[in-house]
C-alpha cells in the first residue's frame, strides 16, 4: 500500500480547496463559461442525445456502484478470513466507507438534498427556467437531487480511488498487458465519468471539481485511520 505523508497531502488539499474556493467565488460566471462550450441554442446540450455517450456514463455509473457492492462483500469475506484476490479488510473497509462517506451519504444524502443549486440544463442561460447560483452559498431554485456537488462526479473520483487502493493486487495478480489495460482503465474512465456530466449539462465545472476534493479529503482520512502507522501498530 502507498504511505504518503499525509500532513503534507492534507495541507496540499487545504490549499487546493481555498485556492478553488475563492477562484468560484470571485470568478463565479467560469461556471457559465464553460457550460456554454457545450451548449446549442435551439439544441440545448447536444451531447446529451447520442446514444453511446449515455451508453458510456451508464456504464461508468454501473461500475461505481458494482465496486461499493463488491468492496461490501470484500470486506464481510475477508473478516472472516476468506479474503477475495488477498484483499485485505483494510483495502475493502477503505473503499466501502469512501463510497458510503462519500457519494452516498455527504453527496447523495445531505449536499444534493439540501443545497438547492440548479443544474446547468435547468438555468435561464441554457433554455431552463431557474436562475444561475455560484456554489456559494446554498440556495432556493432547486428542491432535491440538485447540481451541488456532482454524485456521479464524487463516485467517479472514488472509482479511480479503488483503482489505485487495489493496484498492487492487479499487478500480482494479471499479465503486463492485462494490467496495463487495467491501469488505463483506472485513468480513463473517473475521468470520464467526470468530464460526462459536465459536458451534458448536468453538472456545473465548480460541481465536479468540489465533488472530487470532497472524496479527496475523506480518502486521506481514511488512509490515515485504516494504513496510517498507528493503524499498523
Amino acid at each position: 500500500m502507498p504511505r504518503p505523508d499525509h500532513r503534507a497531502a492534507a495541507i496540499g488539499l487545504g490549499l487546493l480547496s481555498l485556492a478553488a474556493g475563492a477562484v468560484f467565488l470571485v470568478f463565479p460566471q467560469v461556471d457559465l463559461v464553460v457550460s456554454g462550450w457545450f451548449y446549442r441554442p435551439g439544441e440545448g446540450f447536444w451531447l446529451a442525445r447520442i446514444p453511446w455517450v449515455e451508453a458510456l456514463r451508464n456504464g461508468i455509473w454501473n461500475l461505481s456502484i458494482a465496486t461499493f457492492l463488491l468492496s461490501a462483500a470484500a470486506l464481510v469475506l475477508s473478516a472472516a478470513g476468506r479474503p477475495i484476490g488477498g484483499i485485505g479488510a483494510r483495502e475493502a473497509g477503505f473503499i466501502f466507507l469512501l463510497y458510503l462517506l462519500g457519494p452516498v451519504l455527504a453527496v447523495n444524502g445531505i449536499l444534493k438534498e439540501h443545497w438547492g443549486r440548479a443544474r446547468p440544463v435547468d438555468v435561464v442561460e441554457f433554455g431552463g427556467t431557474a436562475a444561475f447560483t455560484p456554489p456559494w452559498p446554498p440556495a432556493d431554485q432547486c428542491a432535491s437531487n440538485c447540481s451541488f456537488v456532482s454524485g456521479e462526479g464524487s463516485a467517479a473520483a472514488a472509482l479511480a480511488l479503488a483503482f489505485l487502493i487495489l493496484a498492487p493486487h492487479a499487478r500480482r495478480a494479471l499479465p503486463r498487458a492485462a494490467f496495463a489495460a487495467y491501469a488505463v482503465a483506472g485513468t480513463t474512465l473517473p475521468a470520464a465519468g467526470l468530464a460526462l456530466r459536465l459536458v451534458t449539462g448536468r453538472h456545473f465545472l465548480s460541481d465536479t471539481v468540489f465533488a472530487v476534493l470532497l472524496v479527496l479529503a475523506l480518502a486521506l482520512a481514511l488512509h490515515r485511520l485504516l494504513f496510517g502507522r498507528r493503524a499498523g501498530r
